[in-house]
């Protein structure tokens, strides 16, 4: 456990309106050896007063602050369970600070909701209303799916004015990786943004199109102004064309695949540093019970050489499909929502519902796969629509 308590300095003594409060944050065990950073305790501070504690460094500590004055100094300050002492009753925040080299990691949660009084305090409902509440939506958030199963959100936004944003996400990511698999939903993005031709169509529009993958999605994404500054026509029709053939008509070609295999080792030697690795040995040991703990999206670079080009085309077949596929749009539309829909259907809604590729057959010889010998032991896709 640390406590680190900040210098008081002589104004803050001889004023009695500045209050402070000291949280602490204690290390945990693994955690503390993983990530090999400073663990340190900011001041909890009134807000009423302004008060700022600074180091001997003149430096601002992190703090955090009430918005009330009303209350006592000891429902003002945030409580941790691994702090001494009595738990607040009632509802109350439980936060803690860490400083991770120049990166401040603030936590907060709200607590005791569920024990919370009732009848305490008029202004506030029971524990029991707050949580049957249900958020309200926004009532300018347009949802929707076509026949084919591809999902659609439409959020009309003014500002900033003249452009559009979409997004187009397929619901896959590292997770859903096989373990030979490790890199090529990664792999897969690579090859079907770069090797679109109507993407690269964008380019000099005005627009800036760019992809990323996760763990749980792939996301295409162009940001785009209403017009195309060189032609002059609307740019939502020709935005919808491209991330449709980016998803679904992508070109397996031989000559892109090397070229962004080579693309994705070249980003996993520049990712390869010790703040990297060690985010991996955390996430190891925090998701040792399922794959966010060993399916990391940039994958294992002995698999990315070595895969054959069907590898990656199952891939694609397997999860790029309409109905596995979120499409968001959200901007300064320059036409009705209905007729945003209509250039969603005649973009997407040719497209079958299932994969389009149904499925692939797997061949192998029956020695092994690593065998010398004369006959087909690689692997061999067969489409089968």
């Amino acid at each position: 456990m640390y406590q680190l308590h900040s210098n008081v300095t002589k104004q803050s003594i001889v004023n009695k309106q500045y209050q402070r409060v000291h949280a602490r944050v204690a290390s945990a065990g693994p955690s503390r050896k993983l990530l090999g950073a400073r663990r340190t305790c900011a001041t909890v501070v009134n807000s009423a007063f302004g008060t700022r504690s600074t180091s001997a460094c003149g430096a601002a500590r992190p703090r955090v602050s009430s918005s009330s004055s009303s209350r006592s100094l000891k429902q003002q300050h945030a409580w941790s369970p691994l702090r001494p002492g009595p738990k607040p009753a009632g509802l109350h925040i439980a936060a803690s600070v860490h400083v991770r080299g120049r990166r401040v990691i603030i936590c907060a949660a709200l607590a005791g909701v569920a024990d919370s009084p009732t009848g305490t305090d008029s202004s506030s409902s029971s524990s029991s209303e707050l949580l049957s509440q249900r958020v309200k939506g926004n009532e300018q958030l347009i949802t929707g799916q076509l026949s084919n199963g591809l999902r659609y959100v439409l959020q009309p936004n003014r500002t900033p004015p003249q452009r559009f944003e979409a997004h187009l996400e397929v619901h896959a990511g590292s997770v859903d990786e096989r373990e030979h698999e490790q890199g090529v939903a990664h792999l897969v993005e690579h090859v079907t943004f770069l090797g679109s031709k109507r993407r690269e169509s964008l380019l000099g529009t005005g627009a800036r199109a760019n992809a990323y993958t996760d763990f749980h999605h792939t996301v295409f994404h162009v940001h785009a102004p209403l017009t195309n500054c060189i032609t002059g026509t609307p740019m939502l029709p020709q935005v919808l064309e491209a991330l449709a053939e980016i998803a679904f008509v992508p070109q397996f070609l031989p000559m892109r695949i090397e070229k962004e295999r080579k693309a994705v080792l070249a980003e996993a030697q520049m990712m390869n540093t010790i703040e990297y690795r060690i985010d991996c040995q955390l996430l190891t040991h925090l998701h040792a019970e399922n794959n966010l703990g060993c399916r990391f999206p940039i994958g294992k670079t002995e698999q990315v050489k070595a895969w054959e080009h069907a590898i990656v085309q199952h891939f694609w077949a397997k999860w790029y499909f309409p109905g596995n596929v979120t499409l968001y749009i959200v901007g300064d539309l320059d036409r009705p929502t209905e007729e945003v829909i209509r250039l969603i259907e005649a973009s997407f809604g040719g497209f079958p519902a299932g994969a389009i590729v149904t499925y692939f057959v797997w061949h192998f010889c029956s020695c092994s796969v690593t065998c010398s010998c004369s006959c087909s032991c690689h692997l061999q896709a067969s489409l089968q629509v």
